[in-house]
């Protein structure tokens, strides 16, 4: 949004990890030990980045592990995605560019849809949930917390992927995914269960 909008609501400091020095041309600025420490002073927000496709439970753990207050969590809309005026977005969602988030949406807490993405009317999108890149999500259809649906992915209306699942990639969920299992294809069947660990 800088270089194109110049728009400079949220300047990105650095990143938390731990495992690399510099992510994306960004330094990291400390290990996921090293959250409360910036949380002690007001100049830091987060943005949530770990999405763990396929270990959905480890997402959520560290996250609640993370422990950072919904006040201080930056949500991020790209200027070109459009967001309807009563769609319900909740602290530290990222949206990316030309995603369409429809009329009465919900999008749940520290959720990402990714560039390309269509969200319809009156979903409901669960914490911490994932779209990928170019996924649709039609009229009432749901995503139980911390799921995912993959690159080019559709949930019919009315579906539901329920918490900790995913639909992988171009894959069509034409029926409800139960919690915890992974379904491809299309019309998507069951592959497997997540990893719990």
């Amino acid at each position: 949004n800088q270089k194109r909008y110049n728009d400079y609501e949220w300047e990105i400091v650095g990143f938390i990890n731990d495992f690399e020095e510099q992510v994306c041309g960004y330094p990291v600025i400390g290990p996921l030990s090293s959250i409360k420490r910036f949380l002690d002073t007001t100049d830091y927000y987060f943005s949530w980045g770990i999405h763990l496709v396929g270990r959905n439970v480890l997402t959520e753990k560290m996250y609640r592990e993370a422990n950072i207050p919904k006040n201080r969590l930056a949500t991020i809309i790209h200027k070109s995605a459009f967001v309807a005026k009563n769609a319900i977005i909740e602290p530290g969602v990222f949206i990316m560019a030309n995603c369409y988030v429809g009329p009465q949406a919900i999008i749940g807490s520290s959720s990402l849809i990714m560039a390309n993405s269509m969200i319809g009317h009156n979903i409901e999108m669960g914490e911490l949930c994932h779209c990928s890149v170019g996924a649709i999500m039609t009229g009432y259809s749901k995503m139980g917390i911390c799921s995912d649906i993959a690159v080019g992915s559709t949930i019919l209306a009315y579906k539901k992927i329920g918490a900790f699942a995913m639909l992988g990639a171009a894959s069509l969920a034409t029926h409800d995914i139960p919690d915890y299992e992974i379904h491809v294809g299309s019309p998507a069947k069951f592959l497997k269960r997540i990893k719990e660990d």
